[in-house]
Formats: C-alpha cells, sequence, structure tokens
C-alpha cells in the first residue's frame, strides 16, 4: 500500500468515526480540496460546476474521491445517492459537481454503516414520519418556506410526533431575523441550536448551521476582540462557519492580534485552509514561542501534515520542549529556513537566538562545512541550547553525509 492510499483510508476511517458516513463533500473539505464558502458559493449559482472551485489538480480530487470510494466499497458499507440542491435563484434545483457523468456520480455516492440509517426511514409509512423527513430535508437545503408548510403541516396531521418540538424549534430558527443581544444569542446557538442539529440532521448539520453562523458574523462584524470573552468576535463565528478568508481578515482586525494566542490559532487555521501554508507555519511557529503552553493545539488544528510533524516531535527521546518545535521542523526540513525567511516569526523580536542559528546552520552547504561561520554559528547554538544542538548533530549531519 502506498503511502497515498494509506492517507485516503485514514480519512475515510475518521470521517466514518465521527460521522458514520464517508461522503466525497466532507472528504473534500477535510483534506484541504475544496472551502466550504466556495460549496456555498456553488449552491447559491455563482459557478455551474463544483470541480472548478476546487484547490489544486481536478484529477488529483477525482482521483482522492475514486480511492476513498474503492476503500469504502470493501467496508461493506451501504452506497447511496446523495443530492445537492440550489439555494437562492437556485432554490430545490439539482446541481452537477462536474460536466463528467463519471466524476458527477462518484462526488454524488455516499458511503454509511448499514446500522446508522437514519431512525425515521424505519418508519417510512407513516405519513407523520414523512413530513419530518420533508422538514429535515427542507432545513438541510435551506428552504424555510418549504420546512414551514411542512411543519404546519406535521401539526395538523401527527400533533403528537416525537420529534415535532425540535423540529418546530429548528425551523424557527430563521438566519435572517436581527439580532437583538449577540451574547445571548451566541449561547442559544451554543447550548440549544447546535446540539439539536447535530442530533437530528447528523453530518448536515453544518449546512444548516453555517447561516446561522453567517448571521451572528454579521451582528459582531464592529465588535473588538475580548480575551476575557473570545468567542463574542466575528473570528469565532466566521471560524464555524468556514469562511477562512473572511477569519483571517477579522483577525487582522484585531489590534496586536498576535499577543492573543486565540486570534494567533484561528489566523493559523485559517492561512492553512487558504493554502498560505508560510504564513501559517509562521502563526504556529509564534504559538511556540510567545505561548509554549498552547503549542499542542498544533497536533488538533494545523494541517494534516504539520499534525503529523507535531506527533513526530513528541515522540522525540530524549524529549524537547515545545518552545523548539520551530527549530526542530528546520533540521529536519531545512528547505523552509530560507522560505520562511520572509514571514513574521523570522523577523519578530521573540525569534529565539537558537532558531535563528539554527536557519543558518541548515543553509550552509555541505561542501562548506570547515566554513568559520559555520564554526561560529555552531558555537552559538550549542551555547544557547545544548539540548538542541545535540539534535542538530544527530539528525541534520548524517542527513548531509548520506
Amino acid at each position: 500500500m502506498n503511502q497515498s492510499d494509506k492517507e485516503t483510508r485514514e480519512a475515510v476511517d475518521r470521517l466514518l468515526f465521527e460521522q458514520g458516513v464517508y461522503t466525497p463533500l466532507e472528504l473534500l473539505l477535510a483534506e484541504g480540496r475544496l472551502l466550504y464558502a466556495d460549496y456555498e458559493a456553488w449552491r447559491g449559482g455563482q459557478c455551474d460546476y463544483l470541480e472548478d472551485l476546487l484547490f489544486g489538480d481536478p484529477e488529483q480530487s477525482y482521483d482522492l474521491m475514486q480511492r476513498a470510494q474503492a476503500y469504502a466499497g470493501t467496508l461493506g458499507l451501504v452506497a447511496e445517492t446523495q443530492r445537492h440542491v440550489g439555494r437562492g435563484a437556485r432554490q430545490g434545483h439539482s446541481l452537477r459537481f462536474s460536466s463528467s457523468s463519471a466524476r458527477d456520480r462518484c462526488f454524488h455516492t455516499a458511503y454509511r454503516k448499514g446500522d446508522d440509517a437514519p431512525q425515521l426511514d424505519l418508519f417510512m409509512d407513516s405519513a407523520g414520519v414523512t413530513l419530518a423527513n420533508g422538514i429535515i430535508r427542507a432545513l438541510v437545503e435551506g428552504d424555510e418556506v418549504e420546512a414551514r408548510r411542512l411543519l404546519d403541516r406535521l401539526f395538523e396531521i401527527d400533533p403528537g410526533h416525537r420529534q415535532l418540538g425540535v423540529l418546530e424549534r429548528l425551523v424557527a430558527a430563521s438566519p435572517e431575523s436581527a439580532v437583538e443581544n449577540a451574547g445571548i444569542e451566541l449561547l442559544k446557538l451554543q447550548a440549544e441550536l447546535c446540539p439539536l442539529a447535530e442530533e437530528l440532521l447528523g453530518p448536515d448539520a453544518r449546512h444548516f448551521l453555517a447561516p446561522q453562523w453567517r448571521r451572528l458574523s454579521r451582528a459582531l462584524a464592529d465588535v473588538d476582540f475580548d480575551p476575557d470573552n473570545p468567542e463574542l468576535h466575528s473570528s469565532y463565528t466566521l471560524l464555524r462557519s468556514e469562511d477562512w478568508a473572511q477569519v483571517k481578515k477579522s483577525v487582522e482586525a484585531a489590534s496586536s492580534w498576535r499577543e492573543q494566542p486565540v486570534l494567533l490559532r484561528r489566523h493559523a487555521r485559517a492561512c492553512g485552509r487558504l493554502h498560505l501554508d508560510s504564513a501559517a507555519l509562521a502563526d504556529w511557529f509564534l504559538l511556540c514561542w510567545r505561548f509554549p503552553d498552547q503549542a499542542a493545539f498544533i497536533g488538533t488544528e494545523a494541517e494534516p501534515e504539520w499534525r503529523r510533524h507535531w506527533q513526530h516531535f513528541l515522540e522525540l527521546d530524549p524529549e524537547l520542549p515545545n518552545r523548539d518545535f520551530p527549530a526542530w521542523v528546520l533540521i529536519n526540513q531545512p528547505g523552509l529556513a530560507a522560505w520562511l525567511a520572509t514571514e513574521q516569526c523570522f523577523d519578530d523580536p521573540v525569534t529565539p537566538e537558537d532558531y535563528r542559528a539554527t536557519a543558518a546552520l541548515v543553509q550552509i552547504k555541505p561542501s562548506s562545512l570547515v566554513d568559520a561561520d559555520l564554526l561560529d554559528k555552531r558555537k552559538l547554538l550549542r551555547a544557547c541550547n545544548p539540548e538542541l544542538f545535540a539534535r542538530y548533530l544527530l539528525d541534520f549531519i548524517p542527513s548531509t553525509r548520506a
């Protein structure tokens, strides 16, 4: 099994574990091939084919979906056709992923565990349950008018339906209504709507919740960041709706944002999702230096490649402190030193001297091993961080002689 197949299988397994279903849409989002904001733009009619909005080569994305589909087929999962419909001017219209029929079928085929089918499907002969399914579908598709019409009908036909109360609360949550108190609305969204939507809608809850988060983002547009209430800021609500370009913009509008670990992390996540790789890595490096106690978030919030590097770093023997992660990265990937030289992490006043020394050392060519400048920098690194210098000798020097 090659590395690509291994990583694809891990991604599918992760989706099945977290959501109970594998869908190509969630795979593309999780692997950074697609922004949720672009998916929403496709649903809104700004593009005919979602394929045109993918990052990178569409052939690679299709290959990823094919490998995932082949693996899902070996797991005994139930295949089902998944429908994606438009919003706004395209309300109710079925959308196409690609002009290619084969690619379109691949994108619209989901796989779920046989015992994870929605409970409502067990009673499809019930008019009440059929109406409830219709309401759920309308909520996911963003069709408020249809959701309200079906809800009124459900009240008439089956007023004792076990999910009537939940459906009523979700239908009543209009994403277009005015926000009177953002703090109260945030608590309601977090404590009530999110759990209800996730329980009833499953993986499709994100499509219902994204407009709710955007509604709050509009209300918080002019609210300054408060470190004592970090979620009452548009960078947080925009992050929850996965609008990464606007998350980045919101963070950068906050004064001294690099001095706030929460904002630094949000900026790093946004840059990673936007494929601004050097900027994202610079943010994570600054987090290690300014707030080493929060560096562990690299393992859960960074892009998959850097999560793996963080895990490798944690497995070092002897261990290095979190603040040394950036320098260790350069020892293992010396080509990044020049790439990162123009980023904030290199010029920031908090950049450690041992990082600067490491960056200089790994850029010296092997043919210059007797260079006086090299010897001076080695002495400097050994003096200010003996443990890191030992790691440099252990990992970097052998690689230059291989």
